[in-house]
């Protein structure tokens, strides 16, 4: 069987997704007292990105298996997204959600759509950030780490 660029990326994020997922575990549990805490988004990112990639892989293997290999051009955008989040999750808790997720978002944004209107983009990263920061806090009532403690 031939393994072509889109499967190795697939194993490759889902070493990322596992790596994820640990690192996620080593926040806590994720519901103390019958309340969520920190640690239960990242557990639920981790465990969706994991289920995903396996869901994927099979497909590919399906796919691979039944049709002739196709040549793509050449794009690293897979890779600087697995880069941006295994920095996210090294950023995180150090630095707290708000910038660490910002960042985040705002570097996904940029890899999908380009360098151009990076204020407009910046703005969005902002909301979405704020938006999840607000779901968390009032409709699960997460306590999100802060960059002051």
């Amino acid at each position: 069987m031939l393994m072509n660029r889109q499967l190795v990326f697939l194993y490759v994020t889902l070493a990322v997704s596992v790596g994820y997922l640990v690192s996620a575990l080593r926040l806590g549990a994720p519901v103390v007292d019958g309340g969520l805490t920190p640690a239960f988004f990242p557990m639920l990112v981790g465990g969706t990105a994991i289920l995903f990639a396996g869901v994927l892989i099979v497909q590919k293997l399906r796919e691979a298996r039944d049709a002739p290999p196709v040549e793509t051009p050449r794009t690293f955008t897979h890779l600087w997204v697995v880069v941006a989040v295994f920095l996210y999750v090294v950023a995180f808790k150090p630095l707290g959600y708000f910038l660490s997720s910002g960042l985040f978002v705002f570097a996904l944004i940029v890899l999908f759509s380009g360098r151009e209107k990076l204020l407009v983009k910046a703005v969005i990263s902002a909301v979405v950030t704020g938006v999840a920061y607000l779901m968390f806090q009032q409709l699960f009532g997460v306590r999100l780490p802060t960059l002051w403690g």
